[in-house]
């Protein structure tokens, strides 16, 4: 049995935010086993022909005869009150805690309301900064701007309003175990996360899609995502690795390799090189492999069919020893140099930074007549980057970078209504994308029309959040949940979000988004990052 360990909250309303500890093993609720005889039963009917005791039992998948739960109040008195639900699929009560899902967020009496909606939360963060999550923070955002604007989702068949309630557990520890707990034993609808590409793929297939469980998930972006098999059960507000590859080759191409051309820095007949340096892990690698399909130069030829391009993949610096990342840098370092690129295009981190380009930058041959152009992701917009430009304003000049983190019209309303709820703390475009994903649920909900959730009901719902000719624009926020709420009885929403717009092509669960060009300008002595554009405008930074 669990008991209650602390209480802590992230919140300065009439929000509880409990988080309790693990004593003891699990027991299973007000689920009471009338008779333990292995083979007890084939169905539910096996249970009922027996009378007395089996009165109203129903046969679990263990063919074990089980009394069905009565409600949320019994069965968190069956467990000593510990919060635990009455899963009506099953009859069976459910602990909401386990060892990796500590913290339950939701108006005070929430849980004693047998129509309660509970949803999972999958974040990284664990132990002391957990408190301080911006995702979680953003979530716990939506959830109360749901209920202040309609005291919860849409209610069962007209009836009152159900109190939306999220079960936050840990990726930390072992993230399919938590998993596992939100959809086979609280048997949620829905779960917001994981966080990373790996984790999405393998949650997915292995646990949320079998168990029709949708999967919602702010911050994945791998390409290789958009084509997975989910029969529409996993989506994301985080824009596809494709956004910014996309971004990329369009930079090459109209700009970068033009510039290259137009200040006579090739002999005559010479091609352009290109050199792509990445970092081995799952998101910089998809980047990369969708960049390989994408790039045009020397005249629109591809990079798969030209010999004028390199890839390095220096490896994930995680998993590598410190002797095999130092050597690997250099090798890198040295490949790029003998290879003379025109553009060196880098997708990673800050190691990228200190360890790669500033070798390259400082190996380049002195009698080189040209030295190349530096086309960065926004995992290489770090201050390290501002020391190696120093006061070097010809390398200034040659960097460029690419960032699909451009907020939308609503973040500064998000901003606010956030730093009022945290005590002025700032959130960023990962949080706005939390507190979208949360809300969109919600309005996934009101288009179930008051049934049951599943993830099939909500999978639904979230396609009428696309944009059509009749559909009702809805902004980010609490001040329009009601009448999305409404809109989505009908023709569906337009919502625009707290992170940008969020066109959802519903065929992969993805919306586009706008890439911005970024750079380093010298303001009175100081360099310092800028916005140099959207890709496909403009570009300019002088």
């Amino acid at each position: 049995m669990r008991s209650l360990a602390t209480v802590r909250s992230i919140a300065r309303s009439a929000v509880v935010l409990l988080a309790f500890t693990a004593l003891g093993a699990t027991v299973d609720g007000c689920s009471l086993l009338v008779d333990t005889a292995a083979a007890q039963c084939s169905s539910d009917a096996d249970c009922t022909s027996r009378g007395g005791a089996f009165a109203g039992s129903t046969c679990g998948a263990d063919g074990v005869c089980v009394l069905r739960c009565e409600s949320n109040v019994a069965c968190t008195n069956k467990n000593g009150g510990v919060p635990s639900v009455c899963v009506r699929s099953t009859g069976a009560c459910a602990e909401l805690l386990s060892p990796d899902c500590e913290t339950i967020l939701a108006e005070p009496g929430a849980l004693e309301r047998d129509d309660a909606v509970v949803v999972g939360l999958l974040l990284p963060e664990t132990g002391a900064a957990a408190a301080t999550s911006s995702s979680a923070r953003a979530v716990e955002l939506a959830r109360r701007h749901v209920h202040l604007a309609n005291a919860g989702l849409p209610g069962l068949h007209g009836g009152p309003s159900r109190p939306l309630v999220v079960l936050w557990c840990t990726e930390s520890r072992d993230a399919s175990r938590a998993a596992r707990h939100l959809v086979h034993e609280v048997r949620v609808p829905a779960i917001v996360g994981p966080s990373s590409d790996d984790l999405v793929t393998k949650i997915a297939t292995q646990i949320t899609i079998p168990a029709g469980v949708l999967l919602i998930s702010p911050t994945a972006t791998s390409s290789t995502l958009t084509d997975l098999a989910d029969g529409g059960l996993v989506w994301r507000t985080a824009p596809s690795d494709a956004v910014v590859a996309a971004a990329m080759a369009e930079l090459v191409a109209n700009k970068l390799e033009p510039e290259v051309r137009e200040r006579s820095e090739l002999e005559p007949k010479e091609k352009i090189r290109v050199a792509v340096i990445h970092r081995g892990d799952a998101r910089a690698s998809s980047v990369a492999s969708t960049l390989f399909k994408l790039l045009r130069f020397n005249d629109g030829q591809g990079a798969a069919s030209s010999e004028h391009y390199r890839r390095f993949d220096y490896g994930d610096p995680s998993k590598l020893p410190a002797a095999a990342r130092a050597a690997g840098y250099r090798k890198i370092a040295t490949d790029t140099v003998a290879f003379q690129p025109h553009v060196v295009i880098t997708i990673g981190a800050t190691e990228a930074v200190t360890e790669i380009l500033a070798d390259v930058e400082a190996r380049w041959p002195t009698a080189s007549r040209a030295r190349p152009r530096h086309l960065l992701s926004d995992g290489l917009r770090v201050p390290e980057l501002l020391t190696l430009i120093g006061r070097d304003d010809a390398l200034r000049k040659r960097v460029l970078g690419v960032s699909a983190d451009v907020p939308g019209a609503n973040y500064e309303t998000f901003k606010s209504a956030y730093a009022t709820a945290f005590s002025n703390v700032a959130p960023d475009i990962q949080a706005a994308r939390a507190y979208d994903a949360t809300l969109l649920l919600a309005y996934a909900s009101a288009a179930a029309r008051g049934t049951s959730l599943s993830g099939a009901l909500l999978n639904e719902g979230l396609k009428k959040t696309v944009p059509a000719p009749s559909a009702v624009a809805i902004n980010a926020g609490f001040n329009e949940i009601n009448q999305g709420f409404g809109a989505m009885l009908g023709a569906g929403i337009d919502y625009s979000g707290a992170s940008g717009p969020l066109d959802f092509d519903p065929a992969t669960g993805e919306a586009p988004a706008e890439v911005r060009a970024w750079c380093v300008r010298l303001n009175d002595g100081q360099h310092a990052f800028a916005t140099a554009g959207l890709v496909g405008g403009a570009v300019d930074c002088p």
